[in-house]
């Protein structure tokens, strides 16, 4: 790790402080200090994005390949730059426009893992910094909800359904016409769970060197699965349960900071 991560680190106050998913600090403390144009790739309805926007001090813009995410993020926040994304096709920015990129728990997500980092490395700029984070292989993958809707389809459709309604379901799983399967690229079937080697082999190929490498969770999944389910005071504690595995424990999900190089 050299002097300038460890220098964000130590910059403004970490909002995320008490969130439930430790990604959201890591990246706080990555980024938070440092100016310049920054992109974050898969950002969703802007759980992260929209803090950074507000509170941090780089100038930000947001993509995503979900049309109904975005429209959310936009009537929430008219002022922060959007662009939606075609799945699997090259990203709408010029060469080395970007200083800094964050792939939040998205490289899982997409049907050509390479593809997206090799496009990563060409938006940024020589010496821009890459905040990565992923669901890591280790004893409770076997647990992960993302994966239910490939091995256990109907009872997915059934507990979905109940959950949020029968119609959401079908929008978001059975309606393709977005390329998207839920948060997951149409042509990919499974949510990977990388291991360390494998992902830090995927950066080099791709023309990233890794900086930092660090993790959190452990039982997770554990508190994870119910409080999808749930809601209320319920759903607050589970969450304060899934906080303090992530101060614990380091083993259910991999971060990584990676610098392009000039």
């Amino acid at each position: 790790m050299n002097r300038a991560d460890g220098a964000t680190r130590q910059a403004g106050v970490q909002p995320f402080a008490t969130h439930p998913l430790r990604r959201y600090a890591f990246a706080w403390a990555a980024l938070s200090g440092r100016t310049g144009r920054h992109l974050d790739l898969g950002c969703g309805t802007g759980d992260f994005l929209a803090v950074l926007h507000e509170h941090g001090t780089v100038t930000c813009e947001g993509a995503d390949p979900h049309p109904g995410y975005l429209a959310e993020l936009a009537a929430r926040h008219p002022d922060l730059p959007l662009r939606r994304l075609g799945v699997g096709e090259p990203l709408p920015f010029a060469d080395r426009h970007f200083d800094s990129v964050s792939l939040l728990d998205v490289l899982e997500h997409v049907p050509d893992e390479i593809a997206l980092l090799t496009e990563t490395h060409r938006v940024l700029a020589p010496g821009g910094l890459l905040v990565l984070t992923v669901p890591r292989r280790h004893v409770f993958t076997f647990l992960d909800p993302d994966n239910a809707k490939f091995d256990c389809p109907r009872l997915h459709r059934r507990i979905y359904s109940w959950r949020f309604g029968s119609q959401v379901w079908h929008n978001r799983f059975a309606d393709l016409s977005d390329n998207l399967r839920g948060d997951m690229s149409v042509g990919r079937d499974r949510h990977t769970n990388y291991r360390t080697a494998e992902l830090l082999r995927l950066l080099r190929t791709a023309g990233f060197t890794p900086t930092t490498v660090t993790g959190a969770n452990l039982f997770w999944r554990w508190l994870q699965i119910p409080a999808l389910l749930t809601g209320g005071p319920v759903r607050r504690l589970l969450e304060r349960g899934i906080h303090l595995d992530g101060r614990l424990f380091r083993s259910a999900n991999l971060f990584v900071l990676a610098r392009r190089l000039p």
